[in-house]
């Protein structure tokens, strides 16, 4: 992987997260609460859930910085409890 190709993905996947967490960022300004950590904490664990269990997960593009793909990423980073589960 070349370094611009590692920079796309990483600047995509720092531009998700931001986006992902400005409503909890809101709702810790407003109400004082806990919940942006809360949301960095289940996130970050989905995120090592799905490399330990090498989830066929959509990857992101990167010649580009690619925001869906960083943003599907999250998305199914949020539902790892569901991964746990042998079917």
């Amino acid at each position: 992987m070349k370094l611009s190709n590692f920079f796309n993905y990483a600047l995509a996947v720092i531009a998700a997260y931001g986006v992902v967490l400005a409503l909890p960022m809101v709702i810790d300004f407003v109400f004082d609460t806990n919940l942006e950590l809360i949301t960095i904490f289940w996130i970050n664990i989905g995120v090592f859930v799905m490399r330990a269990k090498r989830m066929n997960v959509p990857t992101l593009d990167s010649r580009r910085i690619d925001l869906g793909g960083g943003l599907r990423l999250l998305w199914w980073s949020l539902f790892w409890p569901n991964y746990l589960v042998a079917r």
